[in-house]
């Protein structure tokens, strides 16, 4: 017997991978849900491949407003029903990978990130702010949920691709786990996967909280219906659930990162945090670090709360973390270490950086410019200062357009400034080459010490020895000079060990493509006086020419090419004429005087 088309449906669902759900393709069409009691009395259903920004902030009157964005304009939450009709492409079968959300191969429902023209389309949008309305970020926390079904345990996720790759799952808010919400800059506008592990009604409860440039702290509170299968005509109200919180369960001291596997890409934030089910509120930890090659785990300063924070620079790449909870002044629980993985994104575009002006004067405001090449869709940016005698880029506070002011001031003259683009996940895309600020008009200037650094090819091959000699002019003779090492999109300098006088020579590591070196010139007194730097090394992988070499190997065929065919041409040339001649004989034509011979 035939099956039903009910049953065909029910059972014409995807095995979805992790890498189809960060971008699954529409293979049904639903009909859009009416008007109905219920659920959607009084609402208007949004499904069948509508947009929605869900969450929708906006500042007005020194206050923060929550609604929602649809292609008919601003809306209030409650006015909406989001719906996720079962349809073919829908209905999933729970891959592996979401095994932190329910049984794998078990039914699921599913709004991806990229559109499917058959559930509705949501996501988030901080585009309703201006720009620097705010100071920091805008952040939404995930308050509870409300459910209306037959199922006994609903939950739900939402997540997109993560990790290295981006095959991996990231979540970004699932009930009862450390990944409790999420946040984005002044202008971004988000989509992820919505993941329903039952039918039913949702009424997700959210907070959305920020900063005013002024400093007050504003916040909005929102719920956002979805409807997943069938609108019923009639049903109960939802119901709050109980979230359990996985801490709950942790019979040891549990380590959360809060990126996929602990994989983290330059730029991002490490956040590692810390739960144990005992935990007292009162209850201390210790965090114990031990980089990639070094022979024993070290205490970490001034980290003491449940959450270890870090810049992942790529010395954490391979480093293995652990943390001790403390009560009373004694260790009560160790956890398990865990290892951390660093990486720097390949360089989208090529990111450059103009000032306005060759040089300035105490009082002037420098502007500066950032151009993409080609041009990108990312619009996150921020800018870094290092001053003369730092070892160090420091952000400036609140940079993050494409264009920067900065006020001049005598201690900016010899600073270098970098502009860095970000993807939406704060991941740094494109890093340009430091501008060095020259500042006139400094009053009790000493006599002007310079440097410069030089070094015996544009291009190095990984592995190879290059030098680097740095130029001295003004300096007496009890000066030094040391070297340091900045890798791309990396704040801070790493003195190079061993490394003193005005020539350097190093076997070139392939991390230092697109690294800066700095030669720090330095008085008897400790004083800095001067740096010169290579603003961009550029290092090619063992056994790849370089591009100058491939350049050169390009213009030598070029050369030899153009010789074979040129002889070739001759050649041609010199039979057609002697084709000629004899054609000429046969016909009777006499040969020219210069023929005869």
């Amino acid at each position: 017997m035939a099956p039903s088309s009910g049953h065909v449906m029910r059972r014409a669902r995807h095995i979805l991978s992790l890498l189809s759900l960060g971008g699954v393709l529409a293979v049904g069409i639903a009909v859009p849900a009416h008007a109905a009691s219920g659920p959607a009395d009084g609402r208007r259903v949004l499904g069948a491949g509508r947009h929605v920004d869900a969450l929708y902030p906006v500042v007005e009157d020194g206050g923060l407003e929550v609604r929602s964005l649809t292609a008919d304009g601003e809306a209030d939450p409650e006015q909406l029903v989001l719906h996720i009709p079962d349809t073919a492409s829908s209905r999933i079968a729970l891959p592996e990978e979401y095994g932190f959300l329910g049984e794998p191969g078990s039914d699921a429902w599913l709004s991806s990130q990229t559109q499917d023209p058959s559930v509705v389309w949501p996501g988030w949008s901080f585009e309703g702010i201006s720009g620097g309305v705010l100071k920091g970020t805008v952040a939404i926390d995930l308050e509870g949920f409300s459910y209306a079904g037959e199922a006994s345990s609903p939950t739900f996720a939402v997540t997109r691709p993560g990790g290295f790759g981006s095959k991996k799952v990231s979540q970004l808010i699932v009930p009862g786990s450390a990944f409790t919400g999420v946040s984005g800059e002044v202008g971004a506008h988000t989509h992820a996967n919505w993941v329903f592990t039952d039918q039913g009604t949702y009424d997700i409860d959210f907070r959305v909280h920020a900063t005013l440039a002024d400093g007050k702290a504003v916040e909005d509170s929102a719920t956002v219906r979805f409807v997943v299968g069938p609108v019923p005509d009639a049903q109960k109200a939802p119901a709050p659930r109980k979230i359990r919180h996985y801490s709950e369960s942790a019979d040891g001291l549990v380590l959360t990162p809060d990126k996929v596997d602990a994989e983290y890409f330059v730029g991002q934030t490490v956040n590692v945090t810390a739960a144990w089910k005992a935990a007292g509120e009162d209850a201390g930890y210790r965090w114990f670090l031990k980089k990639k090659g070094e022979p024993r785990f070290t205490e970490v300063p001034e980290q003491d709360s449940s959450t270890y924070t870090a810049k992942p620079d790529r010395v954490l790449d391979g480093a293995q973390l652990y943390a001790e909870l403390v009560q009373d002044g004694e260790t009560v629980k160790t956890s398990e270490p865990t290892t951390l993985h660093v990486q720097a994104h390949e360089p989208t575009t090529r990111l450059t950086v103009s000032a306005d002006h060759p040089e300035y004067r105490v009082g002037d405001t420098a502007r500066f410019t950032s151009k993409q090449a080609p041009r990108t869709d990312d619009e996150h940016y921020h800018w870094y200062l290092k001053r003369q005698g730092e070892t160090a880029y420091a952000w400036i506070e609140e940079s993050r357009l494409a264009d920067q002011e900065l006020p001049v001031t005598a201690g900016l003259h010899g600073a270098q400034i970098v502009a860095r683009l970000f993807d939406a996940d704060h991941a740094v895309l494109a890093e340009s080459a430091p501008l060095t600020l020259s500042v006139k008009g400094r009053s009790g200037d000493a006599p002007a010490v310079t440097a410069t650094v030089e070094q015996d090819a544009e291009e190095h091959a990984a592995g190879r020895r290059a030098v680097f000699t740095a130029q001295v002019d003004g300096a007496d003779g009890d000066h030094s000079v040391s070297w340091y090492v900045r890798k791309s999109a990396e704040n801070p300098f790493t003195r190079i060990e061993g490394a003193q006088g005005r020539t350097m020579e190093r076997a070139v590591p392939a991390d230092w493509d697109g690294a800066q070196i700095m030669a720090s010139v330095t008085g008897g007194d400790g004083q800095v006086l001067a740096e010169g730097t290579v603003p961009v090394v550029k290092v090619t992988p063992a056994g790849k020419p370089s591009a100058a070499a491939e350049d050169e190997a390009a213009s030598s065929g070029a050369t030899v090419w153009w010789i074979a065919g040129s002889a070739a041409a001759l050649l041609a040339v010199l039979a057609a004429a002697v084709l000629v001649r004899r054609r000429g004989r046969s016909d009777g034509v006499p040969a020219t005087g210069d023929e005869q011979g």
